[in-house]
């Protein structure tokens, strides 16, 4: 036996199964994040709320759909992580369901009272509509809306 052989065994082979398990396990583990549908997300700005804590505001636009795209978009609460804990979703509140509207990247702008949200795009089966909704958010996961997609 010479010094290129383990056990009997070529060295590249435990190598070569041990890189394809990593590669395996890493994909895996890749697909428990992100849900591969999320076109956007943006967040920021600040809540504070009296007995619960304090975070940013962070907005998901989900995709579904194949010939006529269409968008789910949530507003969440998300809290800052402390020493002990990691950051966790407060609230969360669907503020346009899937179906109805084709949503494009979310813009925030915010004050020491909230977050105000323009979700921008077209209606999903009139292409040619635009369409534009405003949303006030506020801490206690709290929505106003100013002006529906439908409006």
């Amino acid at each position: 036996m010479n010094g290129n052989c383990v056990g009997g065994v070529y060295p590249t082979i435990p190598r070569l199964c041990g890189g394809i398990l990593l590669l395996v396990a890493n994909a895996a583990f890749a697909e428990t994040f992100v849900d591969t549908n999320v076109v956007s997300v943006v967040e920021g700005g600040h809540w504070q709320e009296d007995g619960v804590g304090e975070g940013s505001y962070r907005v998901i636009v989900v995709n579904q759909g194949f010939e006529h795209v269409s968008s789910r978009v949530v507003v969440e609460w998300k809290s800052v992580p402390t020493e002990t804990d990691d950051a966790q979703i407060v609230h969360s509140v669907v503020l346009v369901k899937g179906g109805f509207y084709s949503i494009g990247t979310p813009e925030m702008t915010f004050s020491k009272d909230g977050a105000r949200l323009e979700l921008r795009g077209t209606a999903t089966y009139t292409p040619a509509m635009p369409v534009v909704c405003h949303f006030g958010l506020s801490p206690g996961g709290k929505v106003a809306r100013i002006k529906g997609c439908e409006d």
